[in-house]
């Protein structure tokens, strides 16, 4: 994937900043893919196992940020989601907050080799929880030496800027060209809180390279430990269910993926410590990750060991 690897540095162009109107920024987060699952052989199972791993330890490495705390710790766990394939994101990300009242007005720059990014600055937090009501950076054929050239936007959005509790949604959805190559990133992730500390999360991304496709979305609920203290946030249980489709280099699956009582611990930030994760093919050969401790997991392909 070429052009995925002129990503990185994107993100640091711009800051993320309010318009006048403001669209429903949840009909960017990528859902689950629509593919159709395909075969998962028993070789295929073995030699992609510790991929599989690694997007459900992602999961569990973005609760590490407290997702349900605040919303200032909601968007950092929202970076840890992206961080390990799009860094320069994730720090975008994070400088939100940081960068929130640094900038005033509204102005188009130029990019070097022509086009524009647009910034606009006439934020609102009504609800002063660092989310706007409505924020972007938004690329308009900005194109740069490198022969990069980008379209589309990273923004961000209160779900209702008088509560502070009400939940967020963050999404880019971007168009890289690179001389005859053109790739589509699109991600995100759309929060709402419930009771008790309870949550649910809709995240996903997709990402297209010419012949390659990475995409995968997840329904997710979490539900806290009843553990006796106050925080909501240190111990608990997702459960999700989603699609992974996987088209790289020739290797090409689709995969349906559920989570069941997986265990998530403050004290453990890279993987879940109990539960299980099953990825399953269209012919109902399943490849299961249990977590029998904090980075400790065995992993099956139809109840044999792999």
């Amino acid at each position: 994937m070429k052009v995925q690897t002129k990503l990185i540095g994107l993100a640091a162009l711009g800051v993320l900043v309010a318009c006048s109107s403001a669209p429903n920024l949840s009909n960017d987060v990528p859902g689950v893919p629509s593919d159709s699952p395909t075969s998962f052989s028993q070789d295929q199972a073995s030699t992609n196992k510790t991929i599989l791993a690694r997007f459900v330890n992602q999961i569990a490495q973005g609760l590490a940020g407290d997702i349900g705390l605040s919303s200032a710790s909601s968007m950092e766990a929202a970076a840890a989601l992206v961080e390990k394939d799009y860094p320069t994101v994730a720090q975008h990300l994070r400088q939100l907050r940081l960068e929130a009242g640094s900038i005033r007005g509204q102005r188009t720059e130029n990019c070097e080799q022509g086009g524009t990014i647009t910034l606009t600055d006439n934020r609102v937090d009504g609800d002063g929880d660092q989310i706007p009501v409505y924020a972007e950076v938004r690329y308009n054929n900005c194109s740069f030496q490198s022969g990069l050239t980008i379209n589309g936007f990273i923004g961000v959005q209160d779900k209702n800027d008088a509560d502070p509790k009400s939940g967020f949604t963050i999404a880019a959805n971007l168009t890289l060209t690179y001389g005859t190559n053109t790739a589509r990133l699109a991600m995100g992730i759309d929060y709402t809180p419930g009771a008790g500390g309870a949550y649910n999360v809709r995240y996903g991304y997709l990402l297209q390279a010419n012949d390659d496709k990475i995409a995968y979305g997840v329904n997710m609920s979490y539900t806290p430990k009843a553990d006796g203290n106050t925080n909501p946030y240190d111990a608990g249980w997702v459960n999700f269910t989603g699609r992974l489709a996987y088209k790289k280099s020739g290797e090409y699956y689709v995969l349906d993926m559920k989570g069941e009582k997986l265990e998530h611990s403050s004290s453990c930030t890279s993987s879940f410590v109990s539960g299980k994760a099953t990825f399953q093919d269209n012919a109902n050969s399943k490849l299961v990750i249990e977590y029998t401790g904090c980075n400790s997991y065995t992993v099956t392909y139809n109840g044999n060991p792999i």
